[in-house]
């Protein structure tokens, strides 16, 4: 019988025979698109680290963007990028897809819905 190195340890640990090295861990952050009262991200703000990922999911029929670009803006204010981070945007995002991005560099990033900023769907990622 052959036992992966892994699973041996994961084995060890779970009896308290030996403790586990930590290992770096990059986590997940969730942002939901709703639709009602008003388009809008859910939560807005998100504060996260270096290395971590965000990810927009749309649940409703109404197709929604996650927009890094200023140029693509109504109002190119609404959208900031810390120095020398390229605008990015990720493309429709329909009913039940998703969107992941990592974040690499420290400082604040301001974004929109292209398509619903006017109604205020606008939400902000503070990477520290």
């Amino acid at each position: 019988m052959t036992i992966n190195r892994r699973i041996f340890a994961k084995m060890l640990a779970g009896l308290g025979l030996w403790a586990a090295p930590a290992l770096a861990q990059d986590k997940t952050v969730e942002v939901t698109m709703k639709q009602a009262p008003k388009s809008r991200f859910v939560p807005e703000t998100v504060s996260i680290g270096v290395g971590d990922t965000v990810k927009w999911t749309n649940p409703a029929f109404v197709t929604h963007t996650v927009t890094f670009d200023p140029s693509m803006a109504a109002t190119p204010a609404d959208v900031a990028l810390p120095p020398g981070v390229s605008p990015f945007d990720s493309g429709n995002i329909d009913e039940d897809q998703s969107f992941s991005h990592t974040f690499t560099v420290k400082g604040t990033y301001k974004y929109v819905c292209k398509y619903h900023e006017a109604m205020g769907m606008v939400g902000t990622v503070i990477v520290n």
